[in-house]
Protein backbone atom coordinates (compact mmCIF):
# COMPACT_ATOMS: atom_id res chain seq x y z
CA UNK A 1 0.00 0.00 0.00
CA UNK A 2 2.86 2.68 0.61
CA UNK A 3 4.57 1.75 -2.02
CA UNK A 4 3.85 4.67 -4.13
CA UNK A 5 3.87 6.73 -1.18
CA UNK A 6 7.53 6.17 -0.34
CA UNK A 7 8.08 6.99 -3.86
CA UNK A 8 6.69 10.59 -3.16
CA UNK A 9 8.69 11.30 -0.13
CA UNK A 10 11.56 10.20 -1.95
CA UNK A 11 11.06 12.64 -4.75
CA UNK A 12 10.21 15.27 -2.09
CA UNK A 13 13.57 14.47 -0.78
CA UNK A 14 15.23 14.72 -4.09
CA UNK A 15 13.40 17.94 -4.93
CA UNK A 16 14.35 19.38 -1.54
CA UNK A 17 17.54 19.03 -1.74
CA UNK A 18 17.62 20.38 -5.41
CA UNK A 19 15.95 23.97 -4.41
CA UNK A 20 14.43 25.86 -1.27
CA UNK A 21 11.01 23.81 -0.97
CA UNK A 22 9.61 22.62 2.20
CA UNK A 23 7.55 19.86 1.23
CA UNK A 24 4.50 18.83 -0.98
CA UNK A 25 1.17 19.82 0.11
CA UNK A 26 -1.45 17.60 -1.65
CA UNK A 27 -5.63 18.63 -1.24
CA UNK A 28 -9.31 18.11 -2.60
CA UNK A 29 -12.49 18.83 -1.67
CA UNK A 30 -15.40 16.46 -2.46
CA UNK A 31 -13.51 13.98 -4.49
CA UNK A 32 -13.04 16.04 -8.07
CA UNK A 33 -9.11 15.28 -7.95
CA UNK A 34 -8.38 12.31 -9.66
CA UNK A 35 -4.95 12.86 -10.62
CA UNK A 36 -4.64 13.51 -6.56
CA UNK A 37 -6.78 10.68 -5.56
CA UNK A 38 -4.44 8.02 -7.84
CA UNK A 39 -1.17 9.56 -6.29
CA UNK A 40 -2.54 8.70 -2.76
CA UNK A 41 -4.20 5.93 -3.68
CA UNK A 42 -7.82 7.05 -1.83
CA UNK A 43 -9.79 4.55 -2.00
CA UNK A 44 -13.38 4.67 -3.80
CA UNK A 45 -15.73 4.35 -1.09
CA UNK A 46 -14.06 6.60 1.19
CA UNK A 47 -16.50 9.70 1.79
CA UNK A 48 -14.80 12.88 0.55
CA UNK A 49 -17.24 15.69 1.36
CA UNK A 50 -14.95 17.85 3.04
CA UNK A 51 -11.57 19.65 2.06
CA UNK A 52 -8.60 17.50 3.49
CA UNK A 53 -4.64 18.13 3.04
CA UNK A 54 -1.70 15.92 3.44
CA UNK A 55 1.75 17.59 3.28
CA UNK A 56 4.74 15.14 2.94
CA UNK A 57 7.82 16.79 4.13
CA UNK A 58 11.39 16.09 3.90
CA UNK A 59 14.24 14.80 6.15
CA UNK A 60 12.40 12.06 6.91
CA UNK A 61 9.37 14.09 8.97
CA UNK A 62 6.31 12.53 9.64
CA UNK A 63 3.87 13.70 6.87
CA UNK A 64 1.11 16.24 8.17
CA UNK A 65 -3.03 15.57 7.80
CA UNK A 66 -5.47 18.57 7.95
CA UNK A 67 -9.21 16.73 8.58
CA UNK A 68 -12.62 17.60 8.56
CA UNK A 69 -13.88 16.27 11.99
CA UNK A 70 -16.48 14.72 10.10
CA UNK A 71 -14.39 13.06 7.94
CA UNK A 72 -11.28 12.33 9.85
CA UNK A 73 -10.74 8.53 8.26
CA UNK A 74 -10.42 9.70 4.89
CA UNK A 75 -6.19 9.12 4.92
CA UNK A 76 -6.15 6.91 7.27
CA UNK A 77 -4.45 4.76 4.97
CA UNK A 78 -1.55 6.69 4.94
CA UNK A 79 1.10 7.53 7.10
CA UNK A 80 0.98 10.82 9.66
CA UNK A 81 0.74 11.28 13.11
CA UNK A 82 0.45 14.60 13.26
CA UNK A 83 -3.17 15.68 12.98
CA UNK A 84 -4.81 18.84 12.72
CA UNK A 85 -8.96 18.22 12.69
CA UNK A 86 -11.18 21.57 11.89
CA UNK A 87 -14.80 22.40 11.80
CA UNK A 88 -14.95 26.02 9.90
CA UNK A 89 -12.74 27.69 7.54
CA UNK A 90 -11.79 29.67 10.35
CA UNK A 91 -10.47 27.22 12.12
CA UNK A 92 -8.42 25.91 8.62
CA UNK A 93 -7.10 29.39 8.40
CA UNK A 94 -5.90 29.23 11.29
CA UNK A 95 -4.52 25.60 11.09
CA UNK A 96 -2.63 26.76 7.56
CA UNK A 97 -1.19 30.37 9.47
CA UNK A 98 1.21 27.30 11.25
CA UNK A 99 3.01 26.90 7.77
CA UNK A 100 3.26 30.46 6.97
CA UNK A 101 6.43 31.56 5.18
CA UNK A 102 6.68 27.91 3.94
CA UNK A 103 7.09 26.55 0.28
CA UNK A 104 4.94 23.63 -0.59
CA UNK A 105 4.62 22.13 -4.47
CA UNK A 106 1.64 22.27 -5.61
CA UNK A 107 -0.37 20.51 -8.23
CA UNK A 108 -0.77 23.51 -9.87
CA UNK A 109 1.34 24.91 -13.29
CA UNK A 110 0.86 27.71 -15.72
CA UNK A 111 2.22 25.95 -18.48
CA UNK A 112 1.39 21.86 -17.85
CA UNK A 113 -2.74 21.92 -17.38
CA UNK A 114 -2.76 18.54 -17.48
CA UNK A 115 -1.42 17.97 -13.84
CA UNK A 116 -2.70 21.51 -13.14
CA UNK A 117 -6.14 20.09 -10.60
CA UNK A 118 -5.59 22.03 -7.57
CA UNK A 119 -8.66 24.25 -7.35
CA UNK A 120 -8.01 28.28 -7.24
CA UNK A 121 -9.89 29.14 -4.49
CA UNK A 122 -7.67 26.82 -2.03
CA UNK A 123 -4.46 28.59 -4.09
CA UNK A 124 -6.23 32.50 -3.20
CA UNK A 125 -6.80 30.33 0.35
CA UNK A 126 -2.60 29.06 0.49
CA UNK A 127 -1.68 33.20 -0.83
CA UNK A 128 -3.23 34.55 1.94
CA UNK A 129 -2.34 32.63 4.64
CA UNK A 130 1.01 33.69 3.03
CA UNK A 131 2.06 30.18 2.24
CA UNK A 132 4.32 30.14 -0.91
CA UNK A 133 4.02 27.63 -3.65
CA UNK A 134 5.58 26.19 -6.46
CA UNK A 135 4.65 23.99 -9.33
CA UNK A 136 5.36 19.77 -8.43
CA UNK A 137 5.19 19.29 -12.08
CA UNK A 138 9.25 18.08 -11.81
CA UNK A 139 7.70 16.30 -8.61
CA UNK A 140 5.35 14.36 -10.85
CA UNK A 141 7.74 13.56 -13.57
CA UNK A 142 9.61 11.34 -10.79
CA UNK A 143 6.82 9.60 -9.11
CA UNK A 144 4.68 8.84 -12.37
CA UNK A 145 6.64 10.03 -15.26
CA UNK A 146 9.32 7.68 -14.64
CA UNK A 147 9.60 3.89 -15.71
CA UNK A 148 10.76 1.17 -13.20
CA UNK A 149 12.41 -1.83 -15.10
CA UNK A 150 9.44 -3.90 -15.04
CA UNK A 151 7.14 -0.89 -16.54
CA UNK A 152 9.70 -0.96 -19.47
CA UNK A 153 9.72 -3.89 -20.12
CA UNK A 154 5.48 -3.64 -20.26
CA UNK A 155 5.66 -1.17 -22.67
CA UNK A 156 8.07 -2.78 -24.95
CA UNK A 157 5.82 -5.78 -25.19
CA UNK A 158 3.20 -3.67 -25.70
CA UNK A 159 5.21 -1.34 -29.02
CA UNK A 160 6.44 -5.36 -29.94
CA UNK A 161 2.87 -6.13 -30.71
CA UNK A 162 1.55 -3.11 -32.02
CA UNK A 163 4.30 -2.92 -34.81
CA UNK A 164 3.20 -6.14 -35.39
CA UNK A 165 -0.66 -5.02 -35.56
CA UNK A 166 0.34 -2.24 -37.65
CA UNK A 167 2.55 -4.77 -39.92
CA UNK A 168 -0.73 -7.08 -40.27
CA UNK A 169 -2.90 -4.05 -40.98
CA UNK A 170 -1.02 -2.94 -43.80
CA UNK A 171 -1.44 -6.27 -45.12
CA UNK A 172 -5.23 -6.22 -44.81
CA UNK A 173 -5.52 -2.89 -46.57
CA UNK A 174 -3.14 -4.34 -49.28
CA UNK A 175 -5.50 -6.87 -49.95
CA UNK A 176 -8.62 -4.84 -50.09
CA UNK A 177 -6.69 -2.65 -52.72
CA UNK A 178 -5.24 -5.97 -55.03
CA UNK A 179 -8.42 -7.55 -54.61
CA UNK A 180 -10.60 -4.00 -55.64
CA UNK A 181 -12.49 -4.60 -52.25
CA UNK A 182 -14.25 -1.97 -50.77
CA UNK A 183 -12.31 -0.27 -47.88
CA UNK A 184 -13.31 2.12 -45.48
CA UNK A 185 -12.23 3.60 -42.41
CA UNK A 186 -14.23 2.41 -39.92
CA UNK A 187 -13.54 -1.62 -41.28
CA UNK A 188 -9.67 -0.70 -40.70
CA UNK A 189 -10.66 0.43 -37.11
CA UNK A 190 -12.44 -2.93 -36.25
CA UNK A 191 -9.76 -4.69 -37.82
CA UNK A 192 -7.52 -3.19 -35.11
CA UNK A 193 -9.64 -3.60 -32.18
CA UNK A 194 -10.45 -6.95 -32.39
CA UNK A 195 -6.36 -7.35 -32.88
CA UNK A 196 -6.31 -5.87 -29.44
CA UNK A 197 -8.57 -8.33 -28.23
CA UNK A 198 -6.50 -11.21 -29.23
CA UNK A 199 -3.37 -9.90 -27.79
CA UNK A 200 -4.76 -9.18 -24.53
CA UNK A 201 -4.14 -5.30 -25.04
CA UNK A 202 -6.71 -2.46 -23.95
CA UNK A 203 -6.91 1.12 -24.60
CA UNK A 204 -8.71 4.35 -23.70
CA UNK A 205 -9.62 5.06 -26.78
CA UNK A 206 -9.91 3.53 -30.75
CA UNK A 207 -7.46 4.34 -32.75
CA UNK A 208 -7.52 7.36 -35.23
CA UNK A 209 -7.75 5.48 -39.21
CA UNK A 210 -7.81 8.63 -41.55
CA UNK A 211 -8.23 8.35 -45.27
CA UNK A 212 -7.37 11.23 -48.16
CA UNK A 213 -8.65 14.77 -46.64
CA UNK A 214 -9.24 13.49 -43.34
CA UNK A 215 -5.81 12.53 -42.58
CA UNK A 216 -5.55 16.93 -42.26
CA UNK A 217 -7.06 16.15 -38.84
CA UNK A 218 -4.87 15.30 -36.59
CA UNK A 219 -7.39 13.84 -33.97
CA UNK A 220 -10.14 13.07 -36.45
CA UNK A 221 -12.93 10.49 -35.20
CA UNK A 222 -13.94 7.49 -37.54
CA UNK A 223 -18.25 7.82 -37.66
CA UNK A 224 -19.25 4.83 -36.16
CA UNK A 225 -20.97 3.70 -39.66
CA UNK A 226 -18.44 3.53 -42.50
CA UNK A 227 -16.47 6.56 -42.57
CA UNK A 228 -14.60 7.24 -45.91
CA UNK A 229 -13.95 4.65 -48.57
CA UNK A 230 -10.23 4.74 -49.64
CA UNK A 231 -9.39 5.76 -53.12
CA UNK A 232 -6.94 5.36 -55.15
CA UNK A 233 -4.03 7.97 -53.92
CA UNK A 234 -5.45 8.63 -50.78
CA UNK A 235 -2.75 9.18 -47.99
CA UNK A 236 -3.60 6.16 -44.99
CA UNK A 237 -2.67 7.50 -40.98
CA UNK A 238 -2.80 4.93 -38.51
CA UNK A 239 -2.04 5.86 -34.98
CA UNK A 240 -2.68 2.84 -32.64
CA UNK A 241 -1.96 3.15 -28.58
CA UNK A 242 -2.72 0.63 -26.13
CA UNK A 243 -0.62 -1.53 -23.13
CA UNK A 244 -1.24 -5.23 -21.76
CA UNK A 245 -4.54 -5.82 -20.18
CA UNK A 246 -2.33 -7.24 -17.16
CA UNK A 247 1.34 -6.58 -16.45
CA UNK A 248 4.05 -8.02 -13.49
CA UNK A 249 4.61 -5.58 -10.72
CA UNK A 250 8.04 -5.29 -8.49
CA UNK A 251 6.93 -8.14 -6.25
CA UNK A 252 6.06 -10.52 -9.24
CA UNK A 253 2.12 -9.79 -8.76
CA UNK A 254 -0.09 -9.31 -11.67
CA UNK A 255 -1.86 -5.72 -12.31
CA UNK A 256 -3.96 -4.17 -14.18
CA UNK A 257 -3.08 -1.02 -13.02
CA UNK A 258 0.89 -0.51 -13.57
CA UNK A 259 0.73 -2.06 -17.60
CA UNK A 260 2.70 0.82 -19.62
CA UNK A 261 1.73 2.58 -22.70
CA UNK A 262 2.79 2.30 -26.50
CA UNK A 263 1.61 5.19 -29.05
CA UNK A 264 2.83 4.45 -32.55
CA UNK A 265 1.72 6.21 -35.69
CA UNK A 266 2.48 4.56 -39.30
CA UNK A 267 1.71 6.42 -42.68
CA UNK A 268 0.93 4.79 -46.00
CA UNK A 269 -0.52 5.56 -49.72
CA UNK A 270 -3.24 3.48 -50.91
CA UNK A 271 -1.54 3.30 -54.32
CA UNK A 272 1.40 4.93 -55.15
CA UNK A 273 2.94 8.41 -53.36
CA UNK A 274 3.16 11.54 -55.30
CA UNK A 275 6.08 13.79 -55.18
CA UNK A 276 4.57 16.03 -52.84
CA UNK A 277 3.26 13.18 -50.45
CA UNK A 278 6.93 11.82 -50.76
CA UNK A 279 8.35 15.17 -49.98
CA UNK A 280 6.10 15.87 -47.30
CA UNK A 281 6.92 12.31 -45.40
CA UNK A 282 10.46 13.06 -46.05
CA UNK A 283 10.29 16.03 -43.98
CA UNK A 284 8.26 14.49 -41.23
CA UNK A 285 10.84 12.51 -41.02
CA UNK A 286 13.79 14.85 -40.84
CA UNK A 287 12.07 16.43 -37.96
CA UNK A 288 11.45 13.07 -36.00
CA UNK A 289 15.17 11.82 -36.74
CA UNK A 290 16.24 15.23 -35.45
CA UNK A 291 14.69 14.76 -32.18
CA UNK A 292 16.35 11.25 -31.57
CA UNK A 293 19.99 12.21 -32.72
CA UNK A 294 19.37 15.50 -29.97
CA UNK A 295 17.88 13.21 -27.43
CA UNK A 296 21.15 10.32 -28.41
CA UNK A 297 23.93 13.26 -28.37
CA UNK A 298 22.39 15.23 -24.69
CA UNK A 299 22.40 11.12 -23.03
CA UNK A 300 26.48 11.90 -22.50
CA UNK A 301 25.59 14.90 -20.82
CA UNK A 302 22.30 13.41 -18.15
CA UNK A 303 19.77 15.38 -17.57
CA UNK A 304 21.40 18.03 -19.69
CA UNK A 305 17.99 18.50 -22.41
CA UNK A 306 14.28 19.49 -21.76
CA UNK A 307 11.24 18.88 -23.79
CA UNK A 308 11.21 22.04 -24.33
CA UNK A 309 14.41 22.06 -26.63
CA UNK A 310 13.55 19.14 -28.39
CA UNK A 311 10.67 20.69 -29.55
CA UNK A 312 11.95 24.10 -30.99
CA UNK A 313 14.18 21.80 -32.50
CA UNK A 314 12.56 19.81 -34.45
CA UNK A 315 10.43 22.94 -35.24
CA UNK A 316 13.45 24.52 -36.75
CA UNK A 317 14.10 21.63 -38.97
CA UNK A 318 10.81 21.30 -40.07
CA UNK A 319 10.50 25.10 -40.92
CA UNK A 320 14.07 24.67 -43.06
CA UNK A 321 11.87 22.18 -44.81
CA UNK A 322 8.86 25.24 -45.91
CA UNK A 323 6.28 23.61 -43.47
CA UNK A 324 6.48 26.00 -40.20
CA UNK A 325 3.42 27.16 -40.84
CA UNK A 326 1.77 23.64 -41.38
CA UNK A 327 2.87 22.39 -37.62
CA UNK A 328 -0.32 22.14 -35.58
CA UNK A 329 0.81 20.34 -32.22
CA UNK A 330 3.55 19.47 -30.24
CA UNK A 331 6.22 17.05 -31.09
CA UNK A 332 5.23 14.63 -28.31
CA UNK A 333 4.17 13.46 -24.68
CA UNK A 334 4.73 11.91 -22.12
CA UNK A 335 3.75 8.29 -21.72
CA UNK A 336 3.49 5.87 -18.69
CA UNK A 337 0.06 3.83 -17.43
CA UNK A 338 -1.77 6.92 -18.97
CA UNK A 339 -1.03 7.05 -22.98
CA UNK A 340 -0.74 10.99 -22.07
CA UNK A 341 1.27 9.98 -18.79
CA UNK A 342 2.71 12.61 -16.56
CA UNK A 343 6.31 12.75 -17.74
CA UNK A 344 7.99 15.07 -19.81
CA UNK A 345 6.61 16.47 -23.01
CA UNK A 346 8.39 17.40 -25.73
CA UNK A 347 6.45 20.79 -26.24
CA UNK A 348 7.87 24.32 -26.81
CA UNK A 349 4.95 26.19 -27.70
CA UNK A 350 1.86 24.59 -26.98
CA UNK A 351 2.04 24.03 -22.74
CA UNK A 352 6.12 24.41 -22.86
CA UNK A 353 7.99 21.82 -20.65
CA UNK A 354 11.30 22.67 -19.07
CA UNK A 355 11.70 19.67 -17.32
CA UNK A 356 14.44 17.39 -18.14
CA UNK A 357 14.40 14.33 -19.63
CA UNK A 358 15.65 12.44 -16.56
CA UNK A 359 16.53 8.50 -16.44
CA UNK A 360 13.30 6.62 -16.91
CA UNK A 361 11.55 8.78 -19.28
CA UNK A 362 9.23 7.69 -21.76
CA UNK A 363 7.56 9.96 -24.52
CA UNK A 364 6.72 9.97 -28.27
CA UNK A 365 7.85 11.57 -31.34
CA UNK A 366 5.44 12.44 -33.61
CA UNK A 367 5.95 15.18 -35.56
CA UNK A 368 2.86 16.04 -38.07
CA UNK A 369 2.21 17.98 -41.45
CA UNK A 370 -1.33 18.75 -42.03
CA UNK A 371 -2.32 20.56 -45.90
CA UNK A 372 -5.04 21.14 -46.43
CA UNK A 373 -5.79 18.20 -48.38
CA UNK A 374 -3.36 15.94 -46.80
CA UNK A 375 -1.70 15.48 -43.38
CA UNK A 376 1.28 13.05 -42.02
CA UNK A 377 2.58 11.97 -38.92
CA UNK A 378 5.27 9.71 -38.15
CA UNK A 379 5.23 8.41 -34.48
CA UNK A 380 7.64 6.16 -32.53
CA UNK A 381 8.00 6.10 -28.61
CA UNK A 382 11.50 6.50 -26.95
CA UNK A 383 12.71 6.02 -23.44
CA UNK A 384 15.74 6.62 -21.14
CA UNK A 385 16.67 3.31 -19.04
CA UNK A 386 17.63 3.92 -15.44
CA UNK A 387 20.83 3.94 -16.30
CA UNK A 388 20.04 7.10 -18.58
CA UNK A 389 20.84 4.94 -21.97
CA UNK A 390 18.06 6.10 -24.87
CA UNK A 391 16.62 3.44 -26.55
CA UNK A 392 13.68 3.22 -29.36
CA UNK A 393 11.13 1.13 -28.45
CA UNK A 394 10.18 -2.12 -30.23
CA UNK A 395 13.39 -1.54 -32.73
CA UNK A 396 14.65 -4.90 -31.38
CA UNK A 397 12.07 -6.80 -32.39
CA UNK A 398 11.31 -6.01 -35.95
CA UNK A 399 12.38 -9.09 -37.62
CA UNK A 400 9.76 -10.81 -39.07
CA UNK A 401 7.53 -8.53 -39.74
CA UNK A 402 6.02 -8.41 -43.30
CA UNK A 403 5.63 -4.84 -44.14
CA UNK A 404 7.73 -2.85 -41.63
CA UNK A 405 11.26 -3.12 -42.83
CA UNK A 406 12.83 -0.38 -40.07
CA UNK A 407 11.56 1.26 -37.12
CA UNK A 408 11.47 4.37 -37.42
CA UNK A 409 9.35 4.33 -40.78
CA UNK A 410 11.99 5.42 -43.24
CA UNK A 411 9.75 5.18 -46.56
CA UNK A 412 5.88 5.34 -47.12
CA UNK A 413 3.80 1.75 -47.66
CA UNK A 414 2.47 1.87 -50.54
CA UNK A 415 -0.41 -0.72 -51.69
CA UNK A 416 0.88 -0.11 -55.42
CA UNK A 417 2.42 -3.78 -56.78
CA UNK A 418 1.75 -4.97 -52.96
CA UNK A 419 2.46 -8.79 -52.70
CA UNK A 420 -0.09 -9.11 -49.51
CA UNK A 421 -1.18 -12.75 -48.24
CA UNK A 422 -3.38 -11.60 -45.64
CA UNK A 423 -5.89 -14.54 -44.72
Amino acid sequence: MYMLIEKIQEATQIEISNKTLDGWLFTDFGGKDKLTAQLLQIPKDKVSSRRWIYIIQGNNSCPIKILHSIEQDILSHLPGDQIFVYNSQVELNSILHNFQGKTFALLSDSNIPVISTVDGGFVDTLRLSNINTVSAATLMQRCLGTLSDKGIESHERAATLLYKIVDDTWDYICHHYNQNLALTERMVVEKILTSFLKYNLITDHAPIVAFGKNTANPHYQVPIHGGKTAQKGDVIQLDIWAKEKFSLEEDKKLSTSSSVYADISWVGIYGSATQKQTQVFNSICKGRDTAIDLINDSSQIPQSISGCQVDIKVRQTISQCGYEKNLMHRTGHGIDTNCHGSGVNLDGVEFPDNRKILPGSCFSIEPGIYLKDFGMRTEINMYLTNEGIPIISGLRFKNGLKNIDSIPQNKLLVTENSHAHYN
